[in-house]
């Protein structure tokens, strides 16, 4: 778990996809859902063009996991929930077992800024996923920022 923007060595060497074998296409933050503090986090492509996203930091203060989490297995739990209209930021901990539970709320928050979920109307936790095709295209959109002169947004 990390409390502030640096991954430590051992992180890397026990995460699979260590950040090092990433290629950031976007870097990006948002507010978090709760209202207190910025989210930041990246988008990285890995070496089959699979992305991924990272949290990277947090100003509201609270420790967080810095691994990167494969947007398949993202797609997977956020469809393949019993109600993908009426979601919270619980439908992802399974993404990170035994890590801070600060982290879920955090990727929702970036998952909301990148379009792949939607509030609920005034409801600051509750979202609603989009429809699995738009989720993929919008993947693909992502996927191609590599080829774009504007990358590292």
């Amino acid at each position: 778990m990390t409390k502030t923007q640096n991954s430590s060595d051992k992180d890397q060497q026990d995460n699979p996809t260590s950040v090092s074998s990433l290629h950031i296409i976007k870097t990006s933050s948002c507010q978090a859902l709760s209202g207190n503090g910025k989210i930041g986090y990246e988008l990285s492509l890995d070496n089959k063009k699979a992305l991924h996203i990272r949290i990277t930091s947090n100003t509201g203060g609270g420790y967080f996991s810095d691994e990167s989490i494969a947007m398949t297995g993202i797609e997977h739990i956020l469809l393949s929930q019993p109600d993908p209209s009426r979601l919270t930021s619980v439908a992802l901990q399974p993404l990170f077992k035994g890590k801070s539970v600060n982290t879920p709320a955090f990727l929702m928050a970036a998952l909301r800024n990148e379009g792949f979920v939607k509030p609920i109307g005034e409801l600051k936790r509750f979202h609603q996923c989009i429809d699995a095709k738009s989720f993929k295209a919008l993947i693909k959109k992502l996927q191609k920022l590599v080829m774009s002169p504007t990358t590292g947004q």
